[in-house]
Parts: C-alpha cells; sequence; structure tokens
C-alpha cells in the first residue's frame, strides 16, 4: 500500500509534497482505531466490549474521522520524507485536504536548506585594528575610580547649591493627576538636566524646606505617554549633602583594593582597558571576516526561516523595551520600527548560519567529550555553580546538549576561517 508522493518546487528552499493516501491505508487506519475504542464504547443499549461495528460507526463517526484524519496526515508526511530523502528546517504547512473514506490527498509545503556548491572560506583580507590607549583614556578611567570612592557630607549651614545632593521625597503630576511618588531620592543639582530647570528651581532650599517645581518632559522621553508634558515636582527636602572626592594618592589605591601606591592602580587600570580593547578589537575583526564570508558565498535562503528568526529578535527586542519601562501602548509602534533593520540582521544570521553548518561539515569538524568538559566548567565559572550540577543539568536535557554541540563546532568553524584569513 505504498503512498503516491510528487515533489513541486515552491518559493526559494521550499518543496511542496503532494501525497496521495490509497483507500486500503484508510480502512486499515478505521479499523485501527475501532478496535481501540470497542472494549470501553458506551453505547446505550450494549454492554461494553459487545457493541457491532456498524454501530459503532454511527455512535462515533465525527471522532473516528478527526482521529484518523490526524494520524494519517502525521504518519504519512513521516514517511513521504524518509522516502524522498528530505530534511525539513521545520514542521510543514499542510494545505488542499481532501478526505473521506475511500481517499486522502494532502500538500505538505516544507522549506529545505539552501544548497551551497562551491563554498570560499580561505584568503580573506580583512584588517585587525590595534587597541590604542590614550592617555586620557586611563584618567577618565580613575576619576570614575575616584567618583566612586567619594563621601557625602551633610550641610547644615547654607542652603543648596550646584553640585550638592538633595535628599528628598517628591511626587510627580502630569495634567494634575499623581504618576510618580520616591521617597528617600537623592537628587543632584546640575547644570545639564534630563528635565529643564529642574536644578536651577531647587537652588537655595534648605533642608527640611519643601519646592515646588515646574518642568517639562523631553519630547524624545524613553516613556512616550510622558514625552513633551508639563510636569510639577512636589518636593519636600530631608538633607543636603556635600560631594567629596578622596585625593588621588596612594592611600586612595589602597582603598580601591590590592594596591599599595597609585601608580600600580594606574598601571592596573591601563592593564584592563587595553584588555578591552583587544577584546572589542577582535569582535569587531571576527564580525568584518565573516561579513566577507557571506559577501564571498552567495546562497538563496529559505524566507519563512528568516521571518520566524525577524520575529523572534523583534519579539526580544520588545522584552527589553517593556523591561525599560516603554509602555504597552506603543508595542505595535516600535514593532513596525524594528521590522526593516531586522529584517537584515534575521537574513544575516541566518546566511551565516548555513555556511557554518556547511564549513563543519564539509571540514568534517567534530565535537568531542572532552570540549563538552571544557565547556561545562567554563559554564559553572561563568555562572558560580558546580561543575557538578552543569553536568547534571546537561545529562538530563539532550536538546540542550545538541544546542551546546552546535555552538561548539561553529565556533571550530571560525576558528578555521580566521586561521586562513589574511590580515
Amino acid at each position: 500500500m505504498p503512498l503516491k508522493i510528487s515533489i513541486q518546487d515552491g518559493r526559494t528552499c521550499e518543496k511542496i509534497l503532494k501525497i496521495e493516501v490509497p483507500q486500503e491505508k484508510i480502512a486499515e487506519e478505521f479499523e485501527t482505531y475501532y478496535k481501540a475504542i470497542a472494549p470501553r464504547a458506551a453505547v446505550p443499549g450494549f454492554r461494553p466490549g459487545k457493541v457491532p461495528r456498524n454501530i459503532l460507526a454511527l455512535h462515533y463517526a465525527a471522532d473516528a474521522r478527526e482521529k484518523v484524519l490526524k494520524n494519517l496526515l502525521t504518519e504519512s508526511y513521516r514517511e513521504a520524507i524518509r522516502e524522498k530523502s528530505l530534511d525539513p528546517l521545520s514542521f510543514p504547512e499542510i494545505e488542499n485536504v481532501k478526505f473521506d473514506d475511500s481517499k486522502l490527498s494532502f500538500d505538505a509545503k516544507i522549506e529545505i536548506r539552501p544548497r551551497i556548491k562551491s563554498l570560499k572560506i580561505k584568503g580573506f583580507k580583512v584588517r585587525k585594528e590595534e587597541g590604542i590607549l590614550k592617555p586620557e583614556e586611563t584618567d577618565e578611567a580613575l576619576k570614575k575610580l575616584q567618583e566612586s570612592l567619594a563621601k557625602f557630607k551633610a550641610v547644615e549651614d547654607r542652603p543648596a547649591q550646584l553640585g550638592d545632593f538633595l535628599v528628598a521625597d517628591y511626587e510627580c503630576f502630569v495634567n494634575e493627576k499623581p504618576i510618580d511618588k520616591r521617597s528617600g531620592d537623592w537628587i543632584e543639582l546640575r547644570k545639564d538636566d534630563l528635565l529643564e530647570g529642574f536644578s536651577d528651581q531647587l537652588l537655595g532650599v534648605k533642608s527640611g524646606e519643601g519646592r515646588e517645581v515646574r518642568t517639562r518632559f523631553p519630547e524624545k522621553y524613553a516613556n512616550q505617554d510622558l514625552a513633551g508634558k508639563p510636569a510639577l515636582f512636589k518636593v519636600e527636602v530631608k538633607e543636603i549633602k556635600l560631594k567629596e572626592l578622596p585625593p588621588l594618592n596612594d592611600d586612595l589605591a589602597r582603598e580601591a583594593g590590592d594596591f599599595q601606591t597609585l601608580e600600580e592602580l594606574k598601571e592596573k587600570i591601563r592593564k584592563d582597558l587595553l584588555a578591552l580593547k583587544a577584546r572589542d578589537a577582535g569582535i569587531k575583526y571576527e564580525k568584518a571576516l565573516l561579513d566577507e564570508l557571506i559577501n564571498q558565498n552567495k546562497a538563496d535562503l529559505p524566507e519563512g526561516l528568516i521571518q520566524r528568526r525577524r520575529d523572534h529578535l523583534i519579539e526580544d527586542a520588545v522584552e527589553n523595551f517593556l523591561a525599560r519601562g516603554g509602555p504597552e501602548s506603543k508595542v505595535e509602534e516600535f514593532k513596525e520600527k524594528l521590522k526593516k533593520d531586522f529584517e537584515s540582521e534575521a537574513r544575516r544570521q541566518v546566511h551565516l548560519a548555513f555556511l557554518l553548518e556547511k564549513i563543519a561539515g564539509q571540514e568534517n569538524l567534530q565535537v568531542s567529550e572532552e570540549d563538552l568538559e571544557q565547556r561545562y566548567r567554563q559554564l559553572a565559572q561563568q555562572h558560580g555553580q558546580p561543575l557538578e550540577a552543569v553536568e547534571k543539568y546537561y545529562a538530563e536535557h539532550p536538546a540542550a546538549v545538541q544546542t551546546l554541540q552546535d555552538q561548539i563546532r561553529n565556533e571550530k568553524a571560525i576558528e578555521l576561517v580566521k586561521r586562513s584569513a589574511k590580515e
């Protein structure tokens, strides 16, 4: 009872399987269904297990049709892709289903991997930038460290001035409605306020005094529901504090860590900044190299997979948008803005994934048990977990192991491209 299967080309990287299931297979599936329910079928006038086949068919026709169709679609599709040696990228789209007791035909639309005939992976010429550290960058980092070690002294003999910090309670109103309320918040009085004129209206305030501050949210404020709107802040000042920076000397170095002199601290800062620049340069170099890999190896890509990848990127961005306080009312607008940018990024990621997969197969790159053990140790250290806990997790989640193996294999493919490049 073989299936009748034909294949047509659809869109790029898409195949349409036209499948016909013979009558004998359909009858067999119905018989299997009725045999399975016969012992427990409840039909008035008959004891369980004693209901005639034709009576079962009358009472359970709708359920039989639903279950038989579901099983036949699943089994026939699986048999068809095995017979035609196809490796779909995702679940099929089932269309044009025609079904009765004597015939079943349907279309299964699937996406397949692109054909990459000749793969170029050697000789890419990409310039790797050197991480150059300017003296002022070390000074800036040292200044930030000095700021982090500042002490705050209570001011009691004068009103507030620029540079002071106010410890205050406040309530914010927009259109006379309260939208935010804080207690014990720290407010720095400075020239470059996010809310124009906010600090100016608090100059001269004293501890225990209240002030009303009228301002306006910026036009490009993160919360679009407040952008450009006037606001009233009712501020109650509890305390005024003056920030005192520690002098840049050996004492500061000892307070900052295991250093004896300021020069030792500066040297550590220089080394850390150079390491950071080297890492950033490495990331830029790798991206440029992989972009060149993509440019040199054109491929027709499955559009459905690209759209799914794009949607995944958008959903991640929306989660971050909401986590940063973005309003629900602006989510759809936010999504529309992202579609164009994420379309190209999704296409790049899908293209690169297929190229790395091809390289790994062509070069027979393997992931050993030692590779996995090394990665488990890295993950344990990264997440502050015992190695045994990480190993136990992966032992219980085979799909996670497969994902980890794919990542390691891709990393090996990237290293192969790097070794073959010309700097």
